[in-house]
C-alpha cells in the first residue's frame, strides 16, 4: 500500500459521530443471501457464512445509527488477479450507503499485509460506491469511482486515480487522495486539500438547472499540508487538437483556489499533460472568486496528427463568462518550482462572453513570465481589468496586451484624450521622460494624456532590459502615484520612490483609470541614469538637513551659478522636483 498522510485536524472536524456496530466484509463476490429490505447487521453472515460488500451495505442501511464496514477478505477469495494484482477486488454490486457509515478499506491491509506497492489493497470492478447519507466517511480504496451526496462527509487516503464526485454534498472534506478527477457539483462549503489529482471541477449549474452557484468551496489552503498537486487534464480530438481545463470554475460564488501546484507533477518542474490548455478556466457566472498563491506552470497543449502536429495552445488562467469580483493575486504563472520558464501561450487572458463580460477582474502581485506570447491579454468587450503590482517579464511578446484588431497582437498607440474604445478602453499608457536611480530611491518624470479631469494610478517598474518591442515589460514593481489630468487631458508627474534602481535599468509605467479600474499596456522604456549619490544632499556633508533645503529655496527657479547647489537632480534647473527630493530624504544620512 502506498502511504498517504492524514490531516488529523481536518478529519476530527468533519466526522465526529458516535460509533455503532461493525460489519466485516469477507468475500469479493457479489452474493446476497439476506433480505434487501429487512436484513440488518444482526443477520450477518447469511447462510453461506460469508459477507459481501453488497450485504454489508444492505445491513448497515437497515441498522440504525452510524455503523462501520471493515475488510478481511482471505487471499484465496481474491478475484481478477490478472487485472488487479495484489488487491482484493469487490465485484459489481449495489454499493449505496443510505445511512451514516464509515467504510475503512485500510483494514484489509491490516489483515493480509501490504500486497500492492502501487496503492491500497481494495479495488472495485464494475460499480460505483455512493455515500448518500450525511456524516459518512470512506478511505483505503484503490482506483474506484465514488460519489458523495451526503453532507459533512470525509473522503481520504484513497489511491489509484480514484474519481471522486461530490454531488449536492455540503461541508464535505476531500483530502490526501491520489485521484483522477475531483468534481464538486452543486455543493457548498466543501474543502479539497492535500490531494494529488489530475483535475478539479467546481460546478454550480445556475442557468442550466437553477441550483447554483456552488458557494464558498476551497481548493487548497495556506499551509503545505493543504496544497493540492493538480497535475493537468486534457485530451486530443480525433483531428489531434488538444483541449482540457485543469481547474474548472463554472457558476461559482466565494470559491478560493489557494497554494496549489497546477499543471506540473508533484516535482514542480515536469509538465503533467501535453493536452491541457487551461490551468484555471472560468466559464458561466462567477462572483467573488479568488485565485491566490498558486504555482501555475506547464499548461501547454501540443497538437498531434493527423492535422495539428506541433500546434500550441495554452493559458495559465483563462477568464470568460459573466459575474464580478474575480481576484488573481500572488500567483507564479509560467515558472516552475526552480524559477525556470515553463509557460503557456498566454499567462492570463480575460475574454468576452456571449452574455456579456465579467465585471471587475483584479490581477495583482503575481509573477507572470515565460509565455510564448503575452503575459496578460485583454480582449475587446472587456473593461475593468485592474493590473497592479505584478512582476511581468520574459514573455515573448508584450507583458500586457490590449486587443486591437485586426491582428490583435502588439502595441496599441496612444490617442489624444483617449477617446478610442476596445479592451480596457484601450487606456493610454504614460510617456516617460527621465529616470534617475540610486541605491535608495528613484526619481521618474513623465506625462500622461488621457480623459480630461480624471484620476489615474500610475505604476512604475524596472527591468534588467527593455522588451524588444520597446514597451515594457515590468520585472520589478517600484511603486505608484495618483495623477489628475487637466481640462486638456494632460498630467505631468515627477515622482520619487523609495526603491533601488541601478543606472541602465529599463524603466516603464502603466496607467489605470481609477473610475473604471482599466489598466493600460506598458509604456515605452527609458534607461535609468545615475542619480545623486546622496539624495537631497546639496552641500556634500553627507546628510540631508535644513542647509540643503535652504540651498534649494535660494536657487528656486534659477539655473547655473550661484544657484547650482540647489539643483539636486541635475536637470539644470532648481524646481519643485528638487524640493521634493530634499523633503523625501530630509533627516537621512548617506
Amino acid at each position: 500500500m502506498k502511504k498517504v498522510a492524514i490531516g488529523a485536524g481536518l478529519l476530527a472536524s468533519v466526522v465526529g459521530c458516535a460509533m455503532g456496530a461493525t460489519v466485516t466484509v469477507t468475500t469479493g463476490s457479489n452474493v446476497t443471501d439476506i433480505d434487501f429490505f429487512t436484513g440488518t447487521i444482526a443477520d450477518l453472515p447469511g447462510p453461506d457464512g460469508k459477507v459481501s460488500m453488497a450485504e454489508a451495505m444492505i445491513a448497515t442501511n437497515n441498522t440504525p445509527g452510524h455503523d462501520r464496514i471493515e475488510f478481511a477478505i482471505p487471499q484465496n477469495e481474491w478475484l481478477m488477479q490478472w487485472l488487479y494484482p495484489g488487491r482484493a477486488v469487490l465485484v459489481q454490486g449495489n454499493f449505496r450507503a443510505n445511512d451514516s457509515v464509515e467504510i475503512d478499506a485500510t483494514t484489509q491491509t491490516a489483515f493480509t499485509g501490504d500486497t500492492y506497492a502501487g496503492g491500497n489493497e481494495v479495488a472495485i470492478y464494475g460499480s460505483t460506491i455512493y455515500l448518500n447519507a450525511d456524516n459518512s466517511s470512506i478511505c483505503g480504496f484503490d482506483g474506484i469511482p465514488l460519489q458523495v451526496s451526503g453532507d459533512n462527509s470525509h473522503v481520504f487516503d484513497n489511491t489509484g486515480n480514484t474519481n471522486i464526485t461530490l454531488f449536492d454534498s455540503h461541508g464535505t472534506l476531500v483530502e490526501n487522495n491520489i485521484a483522477g478527477t475531483i468534481k464538486i457539483d452543486r455543493c457548498n462549503n466543501c474543502v479539497v486539500v492535500g490531494n494529488v489529482t489530475t483535475r478539479v471541477r467546481v460546478q454550480g449549474w445556475v442557468s442550466e438547472f437553477g441550483t447554483g452557484p456552488a458557494s464558498n468551496n476551497r481548493i487548497g489552503g495556506p499551509t503545505l499540508a493543504e496544497r493540492n498537486y493538480i497535475t493537468g487534464y486534457g485530451t486530443h480530438s480525433g483531428e489531434g487538437f488538444p483541449s482540457g481545463t485543469t481547474v474548472e470554475i463554472f457558476d461559482n460564488d466565494g470559491t478560493i483556489v489557494e497554494n496549489n501546484w497546477i499543471g506540473t507533477l508533484p516535482d514542480g518542474v515536469t509538465s503533467g499533460s501535453t493536452a491541457s490548455t487551461q490551468g484555471v478556466g472560468f466559464t458561466g457566472t462567477n462572483t467573488n472568486v479568488t485565485i491566490r498563491n498558486n504555482q501555475i506552470a506547464g499548461i501547454l497543449g501540443i497538437g498531434i496528427g493527423p492535422h495539428y502536429v506541433g500546434y500550441l495552445v495554452g493559458w495559465g488562467v483563462y477568464v470568460t463568462g459573466t459575474g464580478s469580483n474575480i481576484t488573481i493575486e500572488n500567483n507564479t504563472i509560467g515558472l516552475d518550482a526552480n524559477g525556470d520558464p515553463l509557460g503557456s501561450v498566454f499567462g492570463i487572458e480575460v475574454a468576452d462572453y456571449f452574455a456579456g463580460p465579467v465585471d471587475g477582474v483584479t490581477i495583482s502581485g503575481n509573477e507572470i513570465a515565460g509565455h510564448l506570447i503575452s503575459g496578460v491579454y485583454v480582449r475587446t468587450g472587456v473593461n475593468g481589468v485592474d493590473i497592479m503590482g505584478n512582476s511581468i517579464h520574459d514573455n515573448a511578446d508584450l507583458g500586457i496586451d490590449l486587443y486591437e484588431g485586426p491582428s490583435g497582437i502588439g502595441v496599441t498607440a496612444n490617442d489624444a484624450l483617449d477617446v478610442d474604445t476596445g479592451a480596457n478602453g484601450l487606456q493610454n499608457f504614460p510617456v516617460l521622460v527621465d529616470a534617475y536611480g540610486t541605491p535608495a530611491s528613484v526619481q521618474i518624470v513623465g506625462t500622461l494624456n488621457s480623459m480630461a479631469d480624471s484620476s489615474y494610478r500610475v505604476e512604475f517598474f524596472a527591468s534588467s532590459a527593455c522588451d524588444p518591442s520597446g514597451h515594457g515589460e515590468g520585472e520589478r514593481f517600484l511603486g505608484s502615484a495618483v495623477v489628475l489630468t487637466n481640462g486638456s487631458g494632460d498630467a505631468v508627474f515627477d515622482v520619487t520612490l523609495p526603491a533601488s534602481v541601478a543606472a541602465g535599468e529599463a524603466i516603464t509605467a502603466t496607467a489605470t483609470d481609477l473610475l473604471t479600474a482599466s489598466t493600460s499596456e506598458f509604456s515605452a522604456c527609458i534607461a535609468a541614469e545615475a542619480g545623486a549619490s546622496c539624495p537631497g544632499d546639496t552641500n556634500g556633508d553627507n546628510v540631508c538637513d535644513l542647509a540643503d533645503l535652504t540651498n534649494v529655496l535660494f536657487g528656486f527657479g534659477q539655473s547655473g551659478a550661484p544657484y547650482a547647489n540647489g539643483d539636486v537632480n541635475g536637470d539644470g534647473v532648481t524646481d519643485l522636483a528638487d524640493i521634493s527630493d530634499v523633503l523625501f530624504a530630509f533627516g537621512s544620512g548617506c
